[in-house]
């Protein structure tokens, strides 16, 4: 093992789109084992996600904003290099939250030891906070009854491609907002979607009126902004909205003008509820189960985006907001 590693730091508030110069790549000695069960991780996998752009502003948040001068941080999978006096040994997988680094220093206590049987990177999406986003959301705050008529934005992301698979495992039908004809037609021919809308295309409005003509019973909003403006147009009365993102509004300098939020929720007598899934564990063992389950039964897809190398991690990151991925966006810094 080498006695360097590059880490990534957060060196500057971005304005508006974030970009390249809000980081800092720097050369670091490898952290060495101090605590009596302190395990060294290598990193293999790291997540990256659209609420992290929330902390990189200084603004009021529903967590606490990175800080200026420190490693960035996030979900990562890896294998463990040292495990000390733990209980874990040396090539077990790993997953937990730990700085944007080839290597680091964790408590046992802060990892997860990993099921062999499953693909690793399942930690970061199906069977993680992802998954138990979409499901919870969806579940929770949707109230899905079979029958009923399912509006996902941001559908080909990493939450909304699974919140479209599950909605139609509950007997819905699920229609999807993405952002490419490509990814359209990947979600009505991969992913089940009854009907998939391109945001970009000119006739969107018109085609999403033509669409949605039996009305909205539940909108799984993963976008906001002018999106979300259309699909209120068209809620049934008492309709569920759950605000799960608002990736159209991160990169903003000032707050976006949009039609009134009320008035639609008044004139369908509609509810509309913001939730971080972390408020709600005592949903985890149920949902997990149930994900774990479609998923080794072949029902639930999850699609990966990897970008591969240490070089890529900001640029994947970046991507996020530019619509590159396909479902998760995963860095892969290490040969698996």
């Amino acid at each position: 093992m080498a006695d360097m590693q590059r880490v990534i730091y957060f060196i500057q508030r971005p304005h508006g789109m974030v970009t390249p110069d809000a980081f800092e790549i720097r050369e670091e000695r490898v952290p060495r084992l101090t605590g009596d069960k302190d395990v060294l991780v290598e990193t293999v996998y790291a997540s990256v996600d659209p609420y992290m752009r929330g902390r990189l502003s200084a603004g009021k948040s529903y967590t606490a904003p990175f800080a200026v001068g420190q490693p960035m941080a996030g979900a990562m999978v890896g294998r463990v290099a040292d495990g000390g006096r733990s209980s874990l040994t040396a090539g077990e997988w790993v997953f937990g939250s730990w700085p944007w680094a080839e290597y680091a220093v964790l408590p046992e206590t802060s990892l997860r030891r990993l099921d062999p049987s499953l693909p690793p990177t399942t930690a970061l999406h199906v069977l993680g906070l992802t998954g138990l986003t979409a499901y919870v959301g969806l579940t929770k705050f949707g109230r899905p009854q079979a029958g009923e008529r399912l509006v996902v934005s941001g559908s080909a992301g990493s939450v909304g491609s699974l919140t479209v698979q599950i909605g139609r495992l509950l007997g819905l039908a699920v229609y999807g907002i993405a952002g490419s004809d490509d990814k359209c037609q990947w979600l009505e021919q991969q992913m089940g979607v009854h009907k998939a809308f391109n945001y970009r295309a000119a006739d969107f409005a018109d085609a999403l009126a033509a669409g949605l003509q039996e009305g909205v019973d539940i909108y799984f909003d993963n976008v906001g902004g002018a999106v979300t403006d259309e699909v209120l147009r068209h809620l049934n009365p008492h309709a569920r909205i759950v605000i799960c993102g608002q990736i159209a509004l991160y990169n903003q300098d000032k707050p976006a003008q949009h039609r009134p939020l009320f008035s639609d929720l008044l004139i369908s007598r509609a509810q509309a509820t913001g939730f971080i899934v972390g408020e709600h564990q005592e949903e985890f063992p149920k949902a997990l189960k149930r994900l774990q389950s479609w998923y080794r039964l072949g029902q639930l897809h999850a699609e990966e985006s990897i970008a591969v190398g240490f070089d890529q991690w900001i640029n994947a990151f970046l991507g996020l907001f530019a619509g590159a991925n396909r479902g998760k966006a995963i860095v892969q810094i290490k040969d698996a």
